[in-house]
């Protein structure tokens, strides 16, 4: 992704305290954007680009690109931060409780020596996300936003498919959110959260194969289920056409018509953002 800065006319930095703040941190790039809460409108969106192969560099790339940001200078009514890791294991709530991450979290991860195992309730899925984060950069990050909430990346894209989809019962949704080199896979089947993972590519050839082996394993309906893709990915991608050839129903994700966008943001596929640009309309 290139470097972003998209600014509304509207925004005033003297008017803060009626805006919400949202922040997405991965080794592809570090993005956020500000929400004029009364009027409902997305009035920002920056992104600095940044190609890291490993979590625990995250800090010494990040540190000066956040104090030097004069966006983040003022103060700001409410913030969100989702941090992207691949590094993470889905509890179901009954099963849950304090004391039990580091256990749940070693069935499917070792936990690497200065990393610290966090956790996102995921209400509508009656769910805990648990996921890895490098001790330093988590105690920056609180340090720097001590009113942040922070939460997985996984978060936004789980809970808004699930409130958009409490009273369609027979509606299958298949979200593909792509990264360089991964991509996450969400199953909803009308209110429920039925599968999330995450694999790895090279090519498009491993996106199909971990696709239609998931549609295998579920017994999903090519011809009926809704394949929705966000994310770092091009609508010229052969990712997204090779799927086309074996899924009936492949689609970009829009973004959440309860708000306005600004003019600027224009310039972009609106898929690429929609995870970050739905983070505040799920609390």
């Amino acid at each position: 992704m290139r470097d972003i800065r998209f600014i509304d006319k509207t925004f005033d930095s003297t008017q803060s305290l009626l805006y919400h703040l949202s922040i997405q941190i991965s080794l592809d790039g570090f993005s956020f954007c500000i929400l004029d809460i009364p009027k409902g409108k997305y009035i920002l969106l920056r992104n600095h680009p940044i190609f890291l192969k490993r979590p625990r560099l995250l800090l010494n790339r990040l540190r000066d690109v956040i104090e030097e940001e004069e966006l983040f200078n003022p103060e700001y009514k409410s913030i969100d931060i989702i941090y992207s890791t691949r590094k993470s294991t889905l509890v179901p709530e009954g099963m849950y409780s304090r004391g039990t991450a580091e256990k749940f979290f070693a069935f499917n991860h070792p936990l690497e020596k200065n990393f610290t195992i966090e956790k996102t309730h995921l209400h509508k899925a009656e769910a805990w996300s648990l996921y890895e984060i490098p001790v330093n950069f988590r105690e920056f990050l609180l340090s720097r936003f001590p009113k942040a909430t922070l939460r997985h990346h996984i978060y936004p894209i789980v809970e808004s498919a699930l409130k958009r989809n409490k009273s369609q019962t027979d509606r299958v949704e298949v979200h593909l959110n792509f990264f360089r080199h991964d991509f996450d896979l969400v199953v909803i089947e009308g209110p429920k959260l039925r599968l999330y993972n995450n694999f790895t590519y090279r090519d498009e050839n491993d996106v199909l194969y971990y696709v239609m082996y998931i549609f295998e394993q579920l017994k999903l309906n090519p011809e009926k289920a809704n394949v929705i893709i966000s994310g770092y990915i091009s609508r010229m991608a052969p990712h997204y056409h090779l799927l086309k050839k074996y899924i009936r129903k492949v689609s970009f994700a829009k973004l959440d018509t309860t708000y306005q966008y600004s003019y600027t943001f224009n310039e972009i596929p609106e898929h690429y953002y929609a995870p970050l640009l739905s983070l505040y309309r799920c609390e």
